[in-house]
């Protein structure tokens, strides 16, 4: 018991040194060669051979098209300095759905609140021009420590053919509430903050096929490093929040279309 408590003390002791951390040009730098590189995949995949990833594993996207979801690491070798890169890929199947019962959930923005609750707590659309819209969302987390991040997307649509949509979303603002109660009040300085998470990239991929659409979302995000001795609750956080927001956003997509 003592030990525990003793151990306890260095940990709340130390975390005033890693509560605030700084974005680098660096970090920045490799992120966006790692995006880079990752786009350049995706446009050289955009036909209908291999539109999907999953067209690789015949045996899982069977299971999806039964009901499973699929979520796996998509994370090539990559060296971030002073921060960390996690990329995913999550594919599910929503039978009886069409591109266009699909392409008006997505850009029904006002009711992502409602959608992706408890993870998005506010949604609003700030702009549109032709297939391109700009979006604010107000995102949720409590894993041991609580975020709230007020976040802004340029979001573009395009179409492959009737069978086919993709769409790329990239995030343009991220900033971490001072107050998880009071998240519209005060800021932290945005990319001098807890560091949870700095950039968030998603790219569908829907494809209407065997009586349904699968959609098949890759998100890619850069957050903080963090040391090995300390920040537990930091470290539990930013290693779970992607992968679990994936599940939702994926389950909250599905509901969303069934439900229409």
């Amino acid at each position: 018991m003592r030990s525990s408590l003793c151990l306890f003390a260095i940990i709340i002791s130390a975390h005033p040194a890693y509560a605030f951390v700084k974005l680098t040009p660096a970090a920045t730098a490799a992120f966006d060669r790692y995006i880079e590189v990752t786009e350049a995949r995706m446009k050289r995949d955009l036909n209908p051979a291999r539109f999907l990833q999953i067209d690789a594993n015949p045996e899982m996207k069977a299971k999806v098209r039964a009901g499973e979801t699929s979520i796996r690491s998509n994370l090539t070798r990559v060296d971030i300095p002073d921060g960390q890169v996690q990329d995913w890929l999550g594919t599910i199947f929503i039978p009886g759905a069409g591109i266009q019962q699909v392409k008006s959930v997505l850009q029904d923005y006002e009711n992502y609140k409602i959608f992706y609750k408890p993870e998005v707590t506010e949604s609003k659309l700030t702009g549109h021009s032709g297939d391109e819209f700009d979006v604010f969302l107000r995102l949720y987390k409590k894993q041991v420590i609580t975020v709230v991040l007020n976040t802004n997307y340029h979001v573009r649509y395009g179409v492959l053919d009737p069978q086919r949509m993709h769409v790329t979303s990239r995030s343009t603002r991220i900033a971490e509430a001072s107050e998880s109660k009071h998240p519209e009040a005060h800021e932290n300085p945005i990319g001098n903050d807890g560091g949870y998470l700095w950039r968030l990239n998603s790219y569908w991929r829907f494809e209407a096929a065997d009586g349904g659409v699968y959609a098949e979302c890759e998100a890619i995000s850069l957050s903080r490093d963090v040391p090995a001795l300390v920040g537990w609750a930091i470290r539990g956080f930013i290693e779970k929040f992607p992968k679990e927001s994936m599940r939702n956003t994926l389950a909250g997509t599905k509901a969303a279309v069934l439900k229409k």
